[in-house]
């Protein structure tokens, strides 16, 4: 083979390697275009979220229920502390709006035969009696009833321990009221409270009540301050027509009580 055909196969060759590398250069980069177009037809651009989604929507606070004589109702245990911290602080409301609303302590507990040994309450045995108790003096004694749960409350809490500390504490405090304690035991022993104490259960369970404490008015369930003014205002704020009452402040008498619960 001469010179020039030597010079004319080589530069064959080096054309079709040239060509064969066009090629394949060309192929990669239909692939890569295909890889990326196909990638992107499943995608779709983010729609904006409208103003109006992108708010924070807030639960309007509902119409206060009225009535000419607001129904009160405050679930307690009566060794929780924070349901005597509610009651300390419905006391003087008591003293204010008491004859103008209907307003009730009622207990949590729960029942499960006709005795007081099948009462359970979180407290244990001694609070399930005192919850007997306090249910037959407002039965009995009504009027007594809020005088008797500020004196317990202040000096026979720490009886919670020793059942005849805490019954000879509250036989105490029935004495200085002029209550008859044995009327009250009697009650409190028997069907007559276990029959007061059901009906409490019943509301307590319909309205699901489980914390103590719980404050219900008019149907509505309260979660302000527990100070008396503040309980005092929710109140009002369930008249009709507002009694001259209401117009008292009632914040000076007592402090904030914190917002814990039993339950």
């Amino acid at each position: 083979m001469g010179k020039n055909e030597k010079t004319s196969s080589l530069s064959v060759l080096g054309n079709r390697e040239l060509i064969t590398a066009i090629i394949i250069i060309a192929v990669m980069i239909a692939l890569i275009g295909l890889i990326f177009v196909t990638g992107n037809m499943g995608s779709t651009t983010p729609t904006p979220a409208s103003s109006t989604n992108s708010s924070t929507s807030t639960t309007p606070t509902p119409e206060p229920v009225k009535s000419s004589r607001p129904s009160v109702e405050l679930f307690v245990m009566s060794f929780c502390p924070y349901g005597v911290q509610a009651e300390n602080a419905m006391a003087p409301v008591i003293g204010l709006l008491g004859t103008k609303a209907d307003i009730v302590v009622r207990y949590i507990t729960t029942i499960s035969g006709t005795t007081i040994d099948s009462v359970k309450s979180l407290h244990g045995p001694i609070e399930a009696k005192e919850d007997l108790r306090q249910l037959c003096i407002a039965k009995y004694y009504p009027q007594e009833l809020w005088p008797y749960l500020t004196d317990f409350n202040k000096n026979c809490q720490s009886t919670l321990k020793n059942a005849s500390s805490a019954a000879a504490c509250g036989a105490n405090v029935t004495v200085k009221l002029t209550i008859d304690s044995q009327k009250i035991e009697t009650c409190a022993s028997g069907s007559e409270g276990i029959a007061l104490l059901k009906a409490d259960e019943a509301i307590t369970n319909n309205l699901k009540v489980t914390g103590s404490p719980t404050l219900i008015i008019n149907g509505q369930q309260y979660s302000g301050q527990r100070t008396p003014d503040a309980f005092k205002q929710f109140i009002c704020a369930r008249f009709e027509t507002p009694p001259a009452e209401c117009s008292v402040n009632l914040s000076a008498q007592a402090a904030a009580t914190g917002s814990g619960s039993c339950g």
